[in-house]
């Protein structure tokens, strides 16, 4: 475990000392405790940032900031299996594990979970492909004012989101694929200092989902991952790289179960008489989500200016005997940013 004093922090300290403890911890996360070491709650680097957007002082007392109700771990109630299915879905930077009377005992981290040296090296020289250059037709009217990667949820822009979620993983290299507003793209992160590495692609024209690929010409690593702007994931992308590599696959689907309600009745005929009729059934498929490993070979099967579809590309590996496999993730991992009713959930739930 971590030097507990860059962990933890007392309600009475400002923000100015816990953005210090933050960058000094690498979790993005402080457990907040009183002088006995009773659990009061967690703050987080995003809880300071709204509040730094608010105009708050940073000479100003954290209490009114921290979540008072944070996840914890029963100290008596350890398994680490569990465990990372927790940090993944909550993205938690730690977690205060603590005893019955609720008096923190430790603090376990996302790298003790996932940072290993090995698999810090696997993922952090593998390339990441954002496909960011759609014009978001299903977010107007936000995106009539922005770009759809910048569209912000909780003050800070959803491809931010998707990249920092990359980032827990120690993804370093990301490619974004733009087109409509592509400078106003490329302003806002070069305004930023971030710790990963960024390349910029241009589409001559709008070439669909996956026509821009062909323009990467810097992918270094024999396999990579492809992802649209306006998804996001929480998945722990170890298993799924080792999925992908495992089956020896040249494009793997992350896909999801997912469940549709029929908003109307369900009418069945016979000669135009009524045989039955089922009220709102619900109907259950395995959804593409939108994100993909795939093998670096797989550039070249992309045309050179013209418009093609993801859709298209899965066809063409299928049709050209590539093997094609799936990688099953939870219906609640994953979040489709790009519909106006996802997104406006979004705004209070990332």
């Amino acid at each position: 475990m971590q030097n507990k004093n860059k962990l933890l922090i007392s309600e009475n300290e400002t923000i100015k000392k816990a953005i210090i403890k933050i960058k000094k911890n690498a979790t993005r996360t402080v457990v907040v405790v009183n002088d006995k070491n009773l659990l009061l709650g967690t703050l987080t680097e995003g809880d300071i940032q709204k509040a730094l957007l608010k105009n708050v002082k940073i000479g100003s007392s954290i209490k009114p900031l921290y979540n008072n109700s944070p996840k914890k771990i029963n100290i008596n109630n350890i398994d680490l299996d569990k465990i990372s299915k927790i940090f993944v879905k909550g993205q938690y930077g730690a977690l205060p594990v603590v005893d019955s009377k609720n008096i923190v005992q430790k603090v376990i981290t996302w790298p003790q979970i996932f940072n290993t040296k090995k698999v810090k090296l696997k993922l952090k020289n593998i390339d990441v492909v954002i496909m960011a250059g759609g014009k978001g037709e299903r977010l107007k009217p936000y995106t009539e004012i922005l770009p759809k990667p910048l569209i912000p949820i909780n003050s800070k822009p959803m491809l931010e989101h998707i990249i920092d979620n990359f980032t827990y993983f120690n993804f370093k290299k990301f490619h974004l694929v733009l087109n409509h507003q592509a400078e106003l793209i490329k302003s806002y992160f070069r305004s930023k200092k971030n710790n990963f590495k960024l390349n910029y692609v241009k589409e001559p024209k709008t070439l669909g989902t996956a026509g821009g690929i062909y323009f990467i010409k810097k992918i270094h690593s024999d396999d990579f991952i492809i992802t649209n702007c306006d998804t996001l994931f929480k998945i722990d992308y170890n298993k799924f790289y080792d999925n992908h590599k495992k089956n020896n696959n040249f494009i793997t689907l992350a896909v999801s179960k997912t469940q549709h309600v029929f908003p109307y009745g369900f009418c069945k005929l016979k000669a135009n008489n009524l045989i039955s009729i089922d009220e709102k059934p619900k109907f259950n498929f395995i959804a593409n989500t939108g994100l993909y490993f795939v093998k670096k070979e797989i550039i070249k099967l992309i045309p050179k200016n013209k418009k093609f579809e993801m859709t298209d590309l899965i066809e063409k590996c299928i049709k050209n005997k590539y093997k094609t496999g799936v990688y099953l993730i939870p219906s609640n991992s994953w979040t489709d940013l790009g519909q106006l009713s996802d997104l406006q959930k979004s705004f209070k739930g990332i």
